[in-house]
């Protein structure tokens, strides 16, 4: 039987970007009024970087917005971060306002560092989501729920039983000992359940009634 593998939607993920979405308006916002305040500066004559900033912060809140309406319809992500690449315009506005205030040259490159690095996550988001899942093959059942702390893998040669119990999986194996794997950080955890108890290889093994 060839590997099938099911995504994983991360609540904690989930938690982490609704976060750096709110620190992302909030610099936002204050890049905003920076901007209007250098726009009313008496003999201001410069208005290229301030409007760069105002339409740099205008397009992260409408990021914001957008991404908040496609989770409220629960709509899945986009093949691109539209937030971070946002973000990424707004430090790179930001670098360029440094390059004309007085600062030694390495502060200059360094401040072009946390554009080029959103960027990266922009393009690698996707990527990285699909490093959470749950896999079953003819010899194994994977689970790998965060991208740091290794996979957990059982050996399905080993287990006697196995069970669904509320926010867990739980397998009983031929010495006695029990496996336990917590899906309580999985969102769409309904449709895990459906799909585990819809693999034939774990149709082979003895399912226990839920507690």
């Amino acid at each position: 039987m060839p590997a099938t593998l099911f995504p994983v939607q991360s609540r904690r993920a989930e938690r982490m970007k609704r976060i750096q979405t709110l620190q992302h308006v909030a610099a936002a916002l204050l890049l905003a009024l920076a901007a209007s305040g250098h726009l009313r500066a008496p003999n201001s004559h410069d208005v290229i970087l301030p409007g760069l900033e105002l339409a740099a912060s205008a397009a992260l809140i409408v990021a914001a917005i957008r991404e908040r309406l496609r989770h409220s319809r629960g709509m899945g992500h986009e093949r691109l971060a539209w937030i971070e690449i946002a973000g990424a315009a707004m430090a790179l506005v930001e670098a360029i306002h440094r390059l004309y205030e007085p600062h030694h040259l390495s502060f200059r490159i360094v401040s072009f560092v946390p554009p080029v690095i959103l960027l990266l996550f922009a393009f690698f988001e996707v990527r990285l989501q699909s490093f959470r899942y749950l896999k079953v093959e003819d010899e194994t059942f994977t689970a790998r729920l965060r991208l740091i702390l290794p996979r957990k893998r059982i050996a399905l040669k080993h287990v006697r039983t196995f069970r669904i119990a509320g926010d867990a999986v739980e397998f009983s194996l031929h010495d006695g000992s029990t496996r336990r794997v917590s899906l309580r950080d999985v969102r769409n955890l309904d449709d895990a359940k459906a799909w585990l108890r819809a693999q034939p290889i774990l149709g082979e093994v003895a399912e226990l009634p839920s507690p």
